[in-house]
């Protein structure tokens, strides 16, 4: 009779300590993954990456820790400008041949992904910024001016002579 109370006594031990690891294992609703790159870093400011894209398209976007859509961002501005730039110089004006003189169209045409790549920025950068810190519960780093701490201590001054007092650490 011992050995079956005994036996069913570490059988419902086991299942409950089964139990146990399964709930703590088990993600809650509240609990939210985030990427290796996110982990340690401060509360983005949206108007900081929005006047950050407003200076240089893409540069909000390095802001956040997004390169390739940064690189994708200032990708697209430089290359329409440069495309603008090509074919604006490549035309020479004389006022007197209208033959030779750029097209207006065609340049505004190429400058089109250019506006469009920097307004996208301009908007994207502050909005992503906003989401990463509500999605990651991104928080400014709580940084304390200066943290007392007395320890114990032995001060080897001599070979034969020993101090003992406490050291005085302040961060």
């Amino acid at each position: 009779m011992t050995k079956k109370l005994f036996l069913s006594a570490c059988l419902c031990l086991s299942l409950f300590i089964a139990h146990a690891q399964h709930i703590d294992t088990a993600k809650t609703a509240d609990s939210v993954y985030v990427p290796l790159k996110y982990c340690d870093i401060h509360k983005r400011s949206p108007v900081l990456a929005c006047l950050l894209s407003v200076y240089i398209p893409g540069l909000g976007q390095v802001y956040n820790k997004q390169g390739l859509k940064a690189g994708i961002v200032f990708g697209t501005f430089a290359l329409s400008f440069g495309a603008a730039e090509i074919y604006h110089s490549s035309h020479t004006i004389n006022p007197y041949n209208t033959a030779h003189r750029p097209n207006d169209a065609v340049t505004a045409a190429l400058l089109l992904p250019m506006a469009a790549a920097y307004i996208y920025a301009v908007i994207d950068a502050p909005v992503t910024a906003n989401w990463l810190n509500k999605t990651y519960h991104l928080a400014k780093k709580k940084r304390s001016l200066a943290a007392f701490n007395l320890q114990p201590g032995i001060i080897n001054s001599s070979p034969d002579h020993f101090t003992v007092g406490l050291n005085l650490v302040l961060r």
